[in-house]
Protein backbone atom coordinates (compact mmCIF):
# COMPACT_ATOMS: atom_id res chain seq x y z
CA UNK A 1 0.00 0.00 0.00
CA UNK A 2 1.35 3.23 -0.88
CA UNK A 3 0.83 6.78 0.27
CA UNK A 4 -0.25 9.23 -2.29
CA UNK A 5 -1.26 11.84 -0.53
CA UNK A 6 -2.09 13.04 3.22
CA UNK A 7 -3.10 16.00 5.11
CA UNK A 8 -4.50 16.84 8.54
CA UNK A 9 -7.69 15.63 7.71
CA UNK A 10 -6.90 12.77 5.30
CA UNK A 11 -4.92 9.83 3.75
CA UNK A 12 -5.00 8.65 0.41
CA UNK A 13 -3.13 5.36 -0.32
CA UNK A 14 -3.51 2.88 -3.30
CA UNK A 15 -3.39 -0.70 -3.37
CA UNK A 16 -1.43 -1.64 -6.88
CA UNK A 17 -2.41 -4.98 -8.51
CA UNK A 18 -5.08 -6.89 -11.08
CA UNK A 19 -7.69 -3.62 -10.07
CA UNK A 20 -5.90 -0.72 -8.70
CA UNK A 21 -7.94 0.29 -5.43
CA UNK A 22 -7.67 3.50 -3.69
CA UNK A 23 -8.57 3.87 0.22
CA UNK A 24 -9.15 6.74 2.21
CA UNK A 25 -8.68 7.24 5.67
CA UNK A 26 -10.36 10.46 7.34
CA UNK A 27 -8.64 10.87 10.15
CA UNK A 28 -11.11 13.93 12.25
CA UNK A 29 -13.86 16.56 11.61
CA UNK A 30 -12.83 18.25 7.92
CA UNK A 31 -13.79 21.51 7.13
CA UNK A 32 -15.96 22.03 3.79
CA UNK A 33 -13.36 23.64 1.93
CA UNK A 34 -10.86 20.91 2.98
CA UNK A 35 -13.20 18.36 2.67
CA UNK A 36 -14.31 19.23 -1.21
CA UNK A 37 -10.74 20.37 -1.84
CA UNK A 38 -9.29 16.61 -0.61
CA UNK A 39 -12.33 14.60 -2.44
CA UNK A 40 -10.84 16.34 -5.23
CA UNK A 41 -7.14 15.31 -5.24
CA UNK A 42 -8.82 11.66 -4.55
CA UNK A 43 -11.07 11.90 -7.87
CA UNK A 44 -7.19 13.10 -9.78
CA UNK A 45 -5.25 10.42 -8.35
CA UNK A 46 -8.08 7.75 -9.23
CA UNK A 47 -7.97 8.98 -12.95
CA UNK A 48 -4.71 8.98 -12.97
CA UNK A 49 -3.85 5.60 -11.34
CA UNK A 50 -7.03 3.73 -13.43
CA UNK A 51 -8.77 2.40 -9.99
CA UNK A 52 -11.34 -0.16 -9.79
CA UNK A 53 -12.60 -0.38 -6.49
CA UNK A 54 -12.48 2.84 -3.74
CA UNK A 55 -12.48 1.68 0.39
CA UNK A 56 -13.81 4.89 2.52
CA UNK A 57 -12.71 4.46 6.16
CA UNK A 58 -15.03 7.24 7.65
CA UNK A 59 -14.69 5.74 11.62
CA UNK A 60 -13.12 9.19 12.44
CA UNK A 61 -15.17 11.89 10.32
CA UNK A 62 -17.79 13.77 12.05
CA UNK A 63 -20.88 15.17 10.49
CA UNK A 64 -21.19 16.92 7.48
CA UNK A 65 -22.89 19.71 6.16
CA UNK A 66 -25.60 18.20 3.95
CA UNK A 67 -24.87 20.32 0.91
CA UNK A 68 -21.24 18.80 1.27
CA UNK A 69 -22.72 15.27 1.01
CA UNK A 70 -25.24 16.30 -1.93
CA UNK A 71 -21.77 17.99 -4.07
CA UNK A 72 -20.14 14.64 -3.23
CA UNK A 73 -22.84 12.59 -4.92
CA UNK A 74 -22.69 14.49 -7.98
CA UNK A 75 -18.72 15.65 -8.03
CA UNK A 76 -17.03 13.00 -6.66
CA UNK A 77 -18.87 9.28 -6.72
CA UNK A 78 -20.60 9.97 -10.21
CA UNK A 79 -17.19 10.90 -11.73
CA UNK A 80 -16.05 7.77 -10.03
CA UNK A 81 -18.08 5.35 -11.91
CA UNK A 82 -17.89 7.12 -15.18
CA UNK A 83 -13.99 6.64 -14.92
CA UNK A 84 -14.44 2.53 -14.11
CA UNK A 85 -14.17 2.64 -10.51
CA UNK A 86 -17.01 -0.81 -9.27
CA UNK A 87 -16.55 -0.77 -6.08
CA UNK A 88 -17.24 1.35 -2.73
CA UNK A 89 -16.20 -0.57 0.28
CA UNK A 90 -17.23 1.47 3.30
CA UNK A 91 -16.17 1.40 7.11
CA UNK A 92 -18.86 3.54 9.14
CA UNK A 93 -18.48 6.37 10.81
CA UNK A 94 -18.50 6.74 14.56
CA UNK A 95 -20.83 9.62 14.34
CA UNK A 96 -24.35 8.88 13.77
CA UNK A 97 -25.10 11.98 11.91
CA UNK A 98 -22.74 10.70 9.19
CA UNK A 99 -23.70 7.33 9.26
CA UNK A 100 -27.20 8.50 8.56
CA UNK A 101 -26.21 11.23 5.79
CA UNK A 102 -23.83 8.81 4.09
CA UNK A 103 -26.25 6.28 4.04
CA UNK A 104 -29.00 8.62 2.30
CA UNK A 105 -26.47 9.72 0.18
CA UNK A 106 -25.50 6.31 -1.43
CA UNK A 107 -29.22 5.09 -0.97
CA UNK A 108 -29.79 8.03 -3.53
CA UNK A 109 -26.66 8.23 -5.85
CA UNK A 110 -25.50 5.00 -6.33
CA UNK A 111 -28.33 2.99 -8.60
CA UNK A 112 -27.67 5.90 -11.03
CA UNK A 113 -24.20 4.38 -11.37
CA UNK A 114 -22.32 1.36 -12.27
CA UNK A 115 -21.19 0.98 -8.78
CA UNK A 116 -21.92 -1.73 -6.07
CA UNK A 117 -21.39 -0.54 -2.45
CA UNK A 118 -21.08 -2.01 0.58
CA UNK A 119 -20.44 -1.39 4.45
CA UNK A 120 -17.87 -3.58 6.74
CA UNK A 121 -17.67 -3.70 10.24
CA UNK A 122 -14.02 -2.82 9.88
CA UNK A 123 -11.61 -1.66 7.42
CA UNK A 124 -9.63 -5.05 6.82
CA UNK A 125 -12.83 -6.40 5.72
CA UNK A 126 -13.49 -3.66 3.28
CA UNK A 127 -10.12 -3.63 1.62
CA UNK A 128 -10.87 -7.90 1.39
CA UNK A 129 -14.07 -7.24 -0.92
CA UNK A 130 -12.77 -4.11 -2.16
CA UNK A 131 -9.45 -6.15 -3.49
CA UNK A 132 -11.23 -9.42 -4.15
CA UNK A 133 -11.61 -10.60 -8.06
CA UNK A 134 -14.18 -8.22 -9.96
Amino acid sequence: MELLFSNPYINIRLHRGAHPTLEIQWLDFVPSAEFRASMREMLHLAQRHQVKSWVVDNRLIRALRPTDLAWSGQEIIVPMSELGVRRLAGVESQDGMNRMGVTALLADVIPGTQMSSRFFANVEEARAWALAPL
